[in-house]
């Protein structure tokens, strides 16, 4: 009996988790889908991380339907491209995730990030 009681127990702890995504989007349209090779820029500090990046999205693009999703120790952030009329965005990306991830995926481009302890 007091070796069931030590399993549930042991399983009530380790089901236990305050694991969180936490994202916000702020978008502008900026105009067509020409020149939208940028480089990702990444801005760390104490409430998570800021992305900023160009994208080519539908026109119609509301900063509604994305998606941002763990994939063990990857954050994959995909955006719907199913539209035909495409319009550049510049997009700013907050993140704010427990426990810390090493890579992010953002629009098909991985970006490894490099914790400084």
């Amino acid at each position: 009996m007091k070796y069931l009681l030590l399993i549930v127990l042991t399983a009530l702890l380790y089901s236990c988790s305050d694991s969180f995504i936490n994202h916000k989007l702020a978008f502008e349209k900026t105009g067509d889908c020409t020149n939208t090779v940028q480089p990702v820029k990444m801005l760390s500090n104490i409430n998570g991380e800021r992305y900023q990046l160009v994208s080519c999205l539908n026109a119609d693009f509301d900063g509604t339907n994305y998606k941002v999703e763990r994939n063990g120790d990857t954050l994959v952030v995909s955006f719907p491209k199913n539209g035909t009329a495409k319009a550049a965005f510049t997009l700013t990306l907050d993140i704010d995730a427990k426990p810390v991830y090493r890579y992010i995926i953002i629009d098909g481009h991985e970006i490894p990030i490099r914790q400084l302890y």
